[in-house]
């Protein structure tokens, strides 16, 4: 289900919440950082997937997106997203950050209590630092994800996987915090221009 401009999902009965993806772009411009707006959605069924619109603007860039959802099987649901911009904006020089194309937002504030155990990237596993950047320098990538499990906060927390169109600078970051509640890891893919279109598939599973 989308809430704001978050999108989250479990992958059936015995899975918990965990990671999100934060749908729309996300910008470094002028020095200040954009994330987040307000959107207008909708919603039908197409056969038997489930199809969700989004449209906002963020900053002077305004954006258009799809969500085609389909039903869950072998203790996975996925989910085929695409993205349109229009407008223009004068990114920061920034490498591997300016311009989000997608990112995963989840906790992980110590080795016992996370709601993402590890990151992936292509082939790669890197674990989760107390703060500080996960990949460093970032990766040329289609495939990034956070790796879910059960610790002492979450049980059974979904692993979630997505797949670009096209490749991208794969990337991330965790702040130092206690608190549980504080979604203090950020897994993204990048460009350093803005896209007019991109794609890519989420998939949440069985860790």
């Amino acid at each position: 289900m989308v809430i704001g401009n978050l999108y989250i999902l479990n992958y059936g009965p015995d899975s918990g919440w965990g990671t999100s993806v934060v749908l729309p772009p996300s910008f470094w411009a002028g020095g200040t950082y954009n994330q987040g707006t307000a959107v207008a959605a909708t919603w039908n069924t197409d056969g038997g997937d489930l199809l969700l619109t989004f449209s906002g603007t963020i900053s002077t860039l305004g954006i258009e997106g799809e969500v085609r959802l389909s039903p869950p099987a072998d203790n996975a649901i996925a989910a085929q997203v695409s993205v349109t911009t229009n407008g223009t904006v004068e990114l920061d020089s920034r490498p591997g950050e300016a311009f989000k194309l997608v990112m995963l937002s989840s906790m992980h504030i110590s080795e016992n209590n996370w709601d993402a155990q590890s990151a992936f990237a292509e082939a790669q596993t890197y674990p989760l630092p107390e703060s500080g950047w996960i990949i460093d320098p970032s990766v040329n990538g289609t495939i990034l994800g956070l790796t879910g499990g059960t610790s002492l906060w979450k049980t059974n927390a979904p692993t979630v996987e997505i797949v670009l169109a096209q490749a991208a600078q794969i990337t991330g970051w965790v702040t130092g915090s206690g608190d549980p509640n504080d979604d203090n890891l950020g897994l993204w893919a990048a460009s350093d221009e803005v896209l007019s279109d991109w794609s890519y598939t989420i998939t949440t599973k069985s860790p």
